[in-house]
C-alpha cells in the first residue's frame, strides 16, 4: 500500500485517473502493471479497481448492480455476479438488506463500503482508491482502512491511496510519495519519510 500525498490541487486525483485510463496524458507516457507506454487501455481495465472520492455509484441501481456493474460489462452471467456482489458487501459489512437498496438509503460510511466493494469485485491487481476516509469520522475512517488493508492482502493487489490524512503514515502504509508542482518530489518506505519533506507533514 502506497499513500499519495501532495497539497490541494496538486493533481493526486488527475493521476488516479490517468493511471486508470479514465482521463488522457497531455505530453509522456504511463507505464502501468509493467505495461509500457500505454496506448490502448482495454485490455488493463479488468486489472485495475478504482474508488472515486465521492464514490459516484450509480443512484438509480441497487448497491448489488453498482458493485456487480464491471462484472456484467465484461460478460459475467448476471446471476453469478449477483453473487459475487453478495459475497463482497458481505465482506465488507453490508447485508442482504443493504444489498438490495439504494445508494440513497446508506450512510455515508457505508456508501463508502458499497463503492470500494465495487472497487475490489473484480479481484483486482491494482487498486486506485481516491482519499477512501476523506469525511469519515475517526472511527469509521479506521474501519476503513482495516478492511482496505484487508482486502489488499487477501487478493494480494497493489493498491495506490490517495490521502488528505498524513499523520501516522508509517503505521498506516508500506510507501509514501509525495506529488508537487507536476513531480513525485519523494518517494520511498513509509518508515523512511523525514518529518521536513513536505510542509503537509511539519502539522501532523
Amino acid at each position: 500500500m502506497t499513500a499519495l500525498i501532495g497539497a490541494s490541487a496538486s493533481g493526486k486525483s488527475v493521476l488516479l485517473k490517468c493511471a486508470a485510463g479514465l482521463m488522457p496524458i497531455g505530453s509522456g507516457r504511463l507505464d502501468v502493471l509493467d505495461e509500457e507506454n500505454i496506448s490502448d487501455w482495454r485490455p488493463l481495465r479488468p486489472r485495475i479497481g478504482i474508488l472515486f472520492q465521492r464514490n459516484a455509484l450509480f443512484d438509480n441501481m441497487s448497491v448489488w448492480e453498482n458493485v456487480a456493474f464491471a462484472l456484467i460489462r465484461r460478460g459475467v452471467p448476471r446471476q453469478e455476479a449477483r453473487n459475487r456482489a453478495f459475497e463482497i458487501l458481505s465482506s465488507v459489512g453490508l447485508g442482504e438488506r443493504a444489498a438490495n437498496g439504494l445508494p440513497k438509503d446508506l450512510s455515508g460510511g457505508m456508501q463508502k463500503r458499497a463503492a470500494f466493494a465495487r472497487a475490489v469485485a473484480g479481484s483486482p491487481e491494482l487498486l486506485l482508491l481516491d482519499d477512501p476516509i476523506a469525511g469519515l469520522d475517526p472511527v469509521l475512517a479506521a474501519s476503513v482502512e482495516y478492511l482496505i488493508r484487508h482486502m489488499v492482502r487477501r487478493q494480494q493487489s497493489t493498491a495506490l491511496v490517495v490521502t488528505s490524512e498524513v499523520s501516522r503514515l508509517a503505521e498506516r502504509f508500506d510507501r509514501v510519495a509525495i506529488l508537487d508542482e507536476g513531480c513525485i518530489q519523494w518517494s520511498g518506505a513509509a518508515a523512511d519519510l523525514p518529518p521536513d519533506a513536505h510542509p503537509l507533514l511539519e502539522a501532523a
